[in-house]
């Protein structure tokens, strides 16, 4: 049969492959082990660019939210700017109302009743239009302080 110089050739012969083979092995693992740290070194600086990312994003919503805040409150006091300008402005309608009234011929009691005036301010819409008109005098204005006093001395002579 076969000798034992060949069966100790064809022993080592395969031993040898099989040493080979292990190193074969060997090397791929390390390859395909340094690959995964090469892409496990990139996928953290990739993690730490999106948390940088992120960070900044986050600023930028906090930023917009507080301005949002601040555009809301604008917008709120807007709105009650307009409600109250409006309501100026529905009082200008009412007495544009009532001044047309008079003039028409309305008495106060009517003011009273349809523009819902207090009966001094129907009065004085009375008294206000018919100065307008002509139907009553306007006392003339005395600015100076002399002729003040002296309108006071006369008002105190006739007494």
């Amino acid at each position: 049969m076969l000798s034992a110089p060949v069966i100790a050739g064809a022993i080592s012969f395969v031993v040898l492959i099989f040493v080979f083979a292990l190193l074969r092995i060997k090397q791929g693992q390390t390859r395909s082990s340094e690959q995964q740290r090469q892409k496990t070194r990139y996928l953290e600086k990739e993690l730490q660019k999106a948390n940088k990312q992120l960070l900044e994003v986050r600023s930028v919503v906090v930023g917009l939210g507080q301005k949002v805040s601040e555009q809301q409150d604008v917008i709120k006091h807007l709105n009650e700017r307009i409600t109250e300008l409006e309501q100026v402005d529905s009082d200008g309608r009412l007495y544009s109302r009532a001044s047309k009234m008079v003039q028409l011929g309305a008495d106060i009691n009517e003011l009273i009743e349809e523009c819902e005036l207090p009966k001094a301010e129907a009065e004085l819409m009375m008294s206000l239009q018919k100065k307008i008109a002509g139907q009553e005098k306007v006392p003339p204005l005395e600015s100076s302080p002399d002729r003040q006093k002296a309108a006071a001395r006369k008002r105190t002579m006739r007494r």
